[in-house]
């Protein structure tokens, strides 16, 4: 094989008896290696001289690449306009999206709303409904049927005096504390 730094040619091993180089490394192609070709009568090999100025070499390969400041800040601020003028569609993006997952919530939640108040309808439609609705809430009696009025007997009203403990007592104790010195004690 020839060696990088262009100084005289090495001779390779030869290979093991029986076991053909093409064999051992049947999965990769000349092509990937940067190998010289075999005879395949001798296993030598063939053409062990350097390769021409004029042949291309894979950009790379044997030498460290340099990197240009001019070019990696250009670069970097062409990364930085993209990912900025990205920023605010992405952003809008995700927010808009965020308010429709929120409002279809919502129209899902006033669906099930509207389907229980028009449950509700159709059971006020049904005469036996309107006829328990109008005994309860209004007192209504069906002919027939003996009207039975409960009257409970009211609390007496409070008086003045009444009123004002029972207010007092419904003060903070600081307001007490005040009423207490700025009140006199007989009044």
């Amino acid at each position: 094989m020839a060696s990088r730094s262009g100084t005289s040619p090495q001779r390779r091993r030869p290979a093991r008896p029986g076991v053909s180089r093409r064999t051992r490394a049947a999965a990769v192609s000349d092509d990937d290696l940067d190998v010289p070709d075999l005879d395949p009568a001798h296993d030598t090999p063939t053409d062990l001289d350097p390769p021409a100025a004029d042949t291309p070499r894979r950009a790379g390969v044997g030498r460290g690449r340099r990197l240009d400041p001019k070019r990696v800040v250009i670069v970097a601020l062409v990364l930085s306009v993209v990912a900025l003028t990205l920023a605010v569609p992405v952003r809008t993006f995700f927010s808009q999206q965020s308010e429709v997952d929120q409002v279809q919530r919502s129209n899902a939640a006033l669906r099930q709303q509207v389907a229980q108040l028009q449950q509700k309808v159709d059971e006020q439609q049904d005469p036996a409904t309107i006829r328990r609705l109008a005994r309860e809430r209004l007192g209504y009696v069906d002919p027939g049927d003996n009207a039975l009025v409960m009257i409970y007997p009211s609390a007496p009203p409070k008086s003045d005096a009444q009123k004002r403990a029972d207010q007092r007592a419904g003060d903070p104790w600081y307001s007490k504390l005040l009423g207490s010195v700025t009140t006199p004690p007989g009044g």
